[in-house]
């Protein structure tokens, strides 16, 4: 249930959790081992972006490392490092900032560029076979207000579908009502032609209204491949809710996939811009809010992440503070049950991926030598009844 309540320029929107206490559950994640990636002197963990990937029916983790300009490309079986494909960041062929890739194969590798907002095409030579700009044709020095921003992660990927790659990003800012039903964040590139064309809105009854969503993180959309092929799943920070779409659509199916324990889900207060970032993140900290989406294809499940809130965060707390909980839900999203396994500072959920041997989520360790990347695997479903 949602609540919208007029306040000067902005609404107080609150998404209630209609079925909050009322869930059963069924089953756990437990963990069951690590795997540990040795890194070398140019490496550290917590990089910004994996793949998984196969290539020759071999699984590879495929890891960004901005720094050195390369992808390291990790034997998951073994964990051995078996090459590293180098692309330039300067001169004709360079990429300046990387920030995140798709390997289709080792001679067609996309490479996001935060410099310019653009996709680069490499090949095995390290040559830029393509240029895709995700900002439009036009020199708008705004053009964020029309195509969205990207801050592509492992757990929001770029995906192949139907030849062509699915890319979605954001509009990083409370959205104003003027462009709550053009602005679509959700970008599907040909690979043939590369025409690169815009879809999905944000549903206006969570985010329209002058709502004062600030901050980035609730404005976050984390999308998965549906199984059944032509559809997207997305989970919303500030909904209890997924939202399930046509690649083509935009039109919405809303399915309940909330946690037990959430409360009601509330936006900031005031104008934006008066907002200051110790009172945001005093709010971000004290609210329960949802992250990522990922479906087990291998045991017809789907996790979604939950951050509690910290009742009683101030503006010194830190998100990391937040305790972090998966939730399990069956094929047709119904509730299994959810597992809190720690907290920020634990667990860097934006690297979690799914393979045949369960859940795998990047774990910090204590020590942090930062000699290993290390996965702890959570793929055992404790039967609780």
């Amino acid at each position: 249930m949602l609540f919208t309540f007029s306040q000067c320029n902005t609404s107080l929107t609150k998404v209630q959790n209609v079925k909050k206490g009322t869930l059963n559950a069924k089953i756990k994640l437990k963990y069951t081992e690590q795997k540990k990636f040795v890194l070398d002197s140019v490496s550290a963990p917590k990089p910004d972006f994996m793949q998984f990937v196969y290539i020759n029916g071999e699984r590879y983790l495929a890891i960004l490392n901005d720094y050195a300009g390369c992808i390291y490309m990790y034997n998951y079986s073994t964990t051995e490092i078996c090459n590293k494909i180098f692309f330039d960041k300067e001169g004709p062929d360079g990429i300046p900032k990387p920030a995140g890739f798709y390997i289709k194969n080792l001679d067609s590798i996309y490479i996001f560029d935060m410099v310019g907002n653009v996709l680069a095409l490499i090949n095995s030579d390290r040559k830029v076979k393509a240029r895709i700009s995700l900002k439009g044709e036009k020199n708008d020095d705004r053009w964020f207000v029309h195509y969205p921003q990207y801050e592509p992660r492992t757990v929001n990927p770029l995906f192949e579908i139907n030849n062509e790659l699915i890319f979605t990003g954001q509009y990083p800012f409370p959205i104003p009502e003027d462009i709550i039903n053009k602005f679509k964040f959700n970008a599907q590139i040909d690979l043939k032609t590369n025409e690169v064309k815009y879809y999905h809105l944000y549903p206006k009854e969570l985010y329209g209204n002058n709502s004062n969503w600030r901050g980035g993180a609730y404005t976050l959309v984390f999308p998965e491949l549906h199984p059944d092929g032509d559809k997207i799943i997305y989970s919303f920070p500030v909904s209890h809710d997924l939202y399930v779409t046509r690649l083509k659509s935009d039109e919405y199916t809303k399915i309940y996939a909330g946690s037990n324990f959430a409360g009601t889900i509330c936006s900031m207060t005031g104008n934006p811009k008066e907002n200051d970032r110790g009172k945001m993140f005093e709010h971000h900290c004290k609210q329960d809010f949802y992250t990522a989406i990922r479906y087990d294809k291998y045991r017809k499940v789907y996790y979604r992440f939950l951050w509690k809130g910290i009742k009683n965060a101030s503006i010194h707390s830190k998100l990391d503070d937040k305790p972090f909980a998966v939730i399990i839900m069956d094929e047709n999203f119904n509730y299994l049950g959810e597992t809190e396994i720690g907290t920020g500072k634990d667990w860097n959920w934006w690297n979690s991926f799914v393979t045949s041997e369960g859940l795998n989520i990047e774990y910090i360790e204590k020590e942090f030598k930062e000699v290993y990347l290390t996965v702890n695997l959570q793929p055992k479903l404790d039967r609780l009844i």
